[in-house]
């Protein structure tokens, strides 16, 4: 498949607004979830759609918040110096406490500037142990993202008519969706009408 957006350099520079650097980017996404039974058929599909091969994945993600009885109990002395080599002991040395932990494992695919990454979320069930025994899954289910980037002054409907195009390939296995998360975070919900 030839490249989605035809953008040439030197148009694109003209475009480019005061505030904005050639190196800023727009993405679209499209967001959906598979069962995890259902992976094997998902994965033939897309090796049968994207580019040859596929590249394995697996990320461990903490969280953490600054927790201290007080903020006396912290000390700032501006000539203090920590320094651990485990990162754990230097968090905690700096007044961070853990609040929550998760591993994703996917495989990564493209389709030229298309990527295409399935994951599934698993949790540990005590902290700083990952032994298969310990690691469990969050849902039955893995997710699906579909996304591609572009330039910030180039124009997105090509783009993503052509992502939209290619995630209606991959139905019925899973249905994907763009999601809103601007409106859903910002919205007030409307109050029920009154009844007469």
């Amino acid at each position: 498949m030839d490249n989605v957006v035809d953008v040439d350099e030197e148009r694109s520079q003209q475009k480019l607004s005061v505030n904005s650097t050639p190196y800023q980017t727009q993405e679209c996404v499209l967001y959906g979830s598979i069962y995890i039974k259902n992976v094997p058929d998902l994965e033939r599909r897309l090796a049968g759609l994207c580019d040859p091969g596929c590249e394995e994945f697996f990320e461990h993600e903490m969280s953490f918040s600054l927790r201290t009885a007080s903020t006396y109990d912290l000390k700032t002395d501006i000539n203090s110096l920590v320094h651990s080599n485990d990162m754990m002991t230097y968090a905690k040395s700096l007044g961070l406490r853990m609040d929550y932990e998760y591993i994703t494992q996917g495989k990564l695919w493209t389709k030229g500037n298309i990527k295409i990454l399935h994951a599934t979320l698993t949790k540990t069930l005590k902290a700083g142990t990952y032994d298969s025994s310990s690691i469990k899954s969050m849902s039955d289910s893995a997710l699906v993202e579909i996304s591609i980037s572009l330039p910030e002054s180039a124009e997105y409907m090509p783009a993503a008519k052509s992502l939209r195009d290619f995630a209606d390939q991959l139905m019925p296995l899973v249905h994907m969706e763009k999601v809103d998360y601007w409106k859903k975070m910002f919205s007030t919900p409307t109050a029920p009408a009154a009844r007469r």
